[in-house]
């Protein structure tokens, strides 16, 4: 009965320091016995630390190993960390610009499946805050981190991340990588883009359109190529850093946002199919990039993502498009 005794107290030990450790929030490694009396024998426990987040402050894995994303799997890639899982429009052919980071990558469904994610067995969960599922119903599964989408622009967030995993410089030798291929980048398309040109990005959804801002399909070109975006767009950026998009908005009212440069992003067939309307009307053949051949038509998939990954990908891209040049 002695060894019983031994065991069972060695057990509450050993949770009586992971409570302890949750509650001061600060990093701990915890052992236990391995239950025979002998204690010189000790299975080490995950390293923990606490993070700060919008859930208050949660005990993660110091060096998580199987980490499940309900998104942000740019975020992660350009760390070096693979999750175990993720959902669907984050693999293969529906992400492109994630693919080759993404093989083997398990799928947890369309939207996230609880079941799907707990069967991984993970060590940490990376969710966002429109999977449509509460921090406590993950919490249940492991560890969680909830990053909030659209507060942040793509460094910031990359950054956050960093933070969480321990890996600073890794982000900041990305970021530094990055804005060197934007140097670049300016120098391609010097000799094709006027210094004051303007460049609107617009989308068709059936018989409405928007028009978008720099985060998302366009930092490519206003952040990233340092184009100027139409007046009124400027204006919602100048209020709103992360602004990403204007509400539906008429064909009669595109004249509006009318810019030298034109990008139009080519979608599904309601929305491709509203654009051909659109240009067989003159309200449409009117505008000054239509007259001048200045309309350029690129895919939603390769350019409706914003990670740190995908906005590299993009770019290069933007200056594919705007001086017709293929490496």
């Amino acid at each position: 009965m002695h060894w019983i005794k031994k065991s069972i107290f060695g057990g509450c030990m050993a949770i009586l320091l992971l409570i302890i450790s949750a509650c001061t929030g600060s990093e701990t490694t915890s052992t236990v016995t391995n239950g025979t009396g002998n204690d010189s024998v000790a299975v080490e426990q995950t390293a923990m630390k606490s993070v700060n987040t919008v859930n208050g402050e949660v005990l993660i894995p110091k060096a998580p190993q199987r980490v499940v994303a309900t998104y942000y799997v740019g975020e992660l890639s350009a760390l070096g960390i693979k999750p175990v899982g993720t959902v669907t429009r984050l693999l293969g052919e529906a992400s492109p610009n994630l693919a080759k980071f993404t093989e083997g990558v398990v799928d947890i469904g369309e939207t996230p499946n609880l079941e799907a994610i707990a069967g991984l067995q993970p060590d940490l969960i990376i969710a966002t805050d429109f999977d449509g599922i509460d921090y406590e119903t993950y919490a249940k599964i492991a560890p969680t981190v909830i990053v909030p989408w659209s507060s942040d622009d793509v460094w910031t967030k990359l950054r956050t991340f960093a933070n969480i995993f321990g890996k600073e410089k890794e982000a900041e030798d990305f970021i530094k990588d990055y804005d060197m291929q934007a140097v670049a980048a300016k120098e391609s398309v010097q000799d094709v883009i006027q210094a004051d040109e303007t460049l609107s990005i617009i989308r068709f959804f059936g018989k409405s359109i928007r028009v978008y801002g720099g985060r998302d399909i366009g930092h490519a070109f206003y952040n990233g190529l340092g184009m100027k975006p139409s007046e009124l767009i400027l204006e919602e950026m100048e209020k709103n850093p992360n602004f990403t998009s204007t509400e539906d908005v008429s064909l009669e009212e595109i004249a509006k946002y009318a810019a030298d440069r034109m990008v139009v992003v080519v979608t599904d067939s309601d929305g491709d199919n509203a654009y051909k309307e659109a240009q067989k009307l003159s309200i449409w053949s009117e505008l000054p990039a239509v007259k001048n051949n200045k309309v350029y038509e690129i895919p939603a998939k390769t350019w409706f993502t914003y990670d740190p990954i995908s906005v590299g990908v993009t770019l290069e891209e933007a200056v594919h498009v705007l001086t017709g040049v293929v490496n």
